[in-house]
């Protein structure tokens, strides 16, 4: 099964903290891909010294500039010739059988894309654990047959039945920019391609938030997730009514369910979702 054509890409921007135990978890795979191929986006932090250290390992591609998320899979997808192509996000860490376990899944299936489960690896940081839960990146411990969105931080790709450049050059700047994901998932659903989610191909998020950043995170979630439509004072007034109920909606849960700990979280993302967003619309107003 070693001889499968099969390779992993790894995109990654300023990933000194985590870009190691991905590799590493890679490596340690039961069943090997063909080829693992890391495409550093424009890094200014240790990233590319930690990547030369794996130099006879992987292979690299170094962006010139920052291309962003989608850009950069983009890139890579589209570099890879092998039949199936996976992807690892950064600040991911896959346990031992993940490519074996997605792959089989895909062939069992007979799916095109398929994502695996993965946790929040250190929820004893409260603010990791606010993630887990209303920004989680799993549907659950049951597999599901073409779930609403395959996640773009561990997935494999079967790709000879796609057009993978009409995919990817077709589409608008939500889909550069950062919805790659989703509208791959669209794309995909569209044309009767089964997807599918596989829990028992495991991984872990390495990624540590503070308020801020959660804060930041979040926003960009609702963004996206809003299509990236233009800001105006009116869409952000409705954006901050909305994002308030939903912060009083979750609070009155967590106090039913004695999630203390969660009450100061949903209000301090609040106060900064609130803040990020009215400096973006000040941002887009003098455009």
């Amino acid at each position: 099964m070693n001889n499968l054509d099969i390779s992993i890409y790894v995109p990654v921007f300023n990933g000194e903290k985590t870009i190691k135990s991905c590799l590493d978890s890679i490596f340690n795979q039961t069943l090997k891909p063909k080829k693992i191929l890391v495409i550093n986006d424009n890094s200014n932090d240790e990233t590319n010294n930690i990547l030369q250290s794996y130099e006879d390992k992987i292979e690299i591609i170094n962006n010139f500039k920052n291309l962003g998320i989608s850009q950069t899979r983009h890139l890579a997808v589209n570099h890879l010739k092998t039949k199936y192509i996976a992807c690892i996000d950064a600040d991911v860490e896959i346990e031992k059988d993940w490519l074996h376990n997605i792959y089989t899944t895909l062939k069992k299936n007979n799916a095109t894309w398929v994502c695996g489960k993965m946790y929040e690896k250190y929820t004893e940081n409260p603010c990791n654990f606010w993630r887990s839960l209303r920004l989680r990146q799993n549907w659950g411990e049951n597999d599901v047959l073409n779930p609403q969105l395959i996640f773009g931080c561990n997935n494999l790709l079967k790709t000879d039945s796609i057009d993978l450049k009409e995919i990817y050059n077709n589409y608008g700047e939500y889909f550069k920019t950062n919805g790659d994901d989703n509208q791959l998932t669209f794309y995909l659903k569209k044309r009767n391609h089964t997807l599918f989610y596989d829990s028992s191909a495991l991984c872990y998020h390495l990624l540590n938030d503070d308020y801020f950043s959660l804060a930041s995170r979040y926003w960009r979630y609702i963004h996206f997730g809003d299509g990236l439509k233009k800001k105006n004072l009116i869409r952000t007034i409705k954006n901050i009514i909305r994002q308030f109920k939903k912060t009083i909606k979750w609070s009155f849960k967590d106090l039913l369910n004695f999630k203390f700990k969660l009450l100061a979280i949903n209000f301090i993302v609040f106060y900064y979702f609130l803040i990020i967003d009215f400096k973006m619309y000040e941002k887009h107003k003098k455009k």
